[in-house]
């Protein structure tokens, strides 16, 4: 019974500094984790976009100097 009530302050006692500073340094890890991925993953869209204009610019410009092989 004692180690009851032990747990239930344990569960409802306020952490101490250190324990709140170390849960919101790994919470700023993950945020740190997920702003990365966020920055290839726009990198490799601009990348894609880029080289998707690139190929449909080739391909007016082929079509514009040549419209009888359309």
């Amino acid at each position: 019974m004692r180690n009851v009530v032990q747990l239930i302050k344990q569960v409802f006692r306020t952490p101490s500094a250190l324990e709140l500073a170390q849960i919101e340094l790994e919470e700023a890890k993950r945020e740190l984790l997920n702003a990365q991925s966020a920055t290839e993953y726009a990198a490799r869209m601009a990348a894609y976009h880029g080289d998707r204009i690139k190929r449909l610019s080739v391909y007016v410009t082929q079509k514009v100097e040549s419209p009888a092989c359309q």
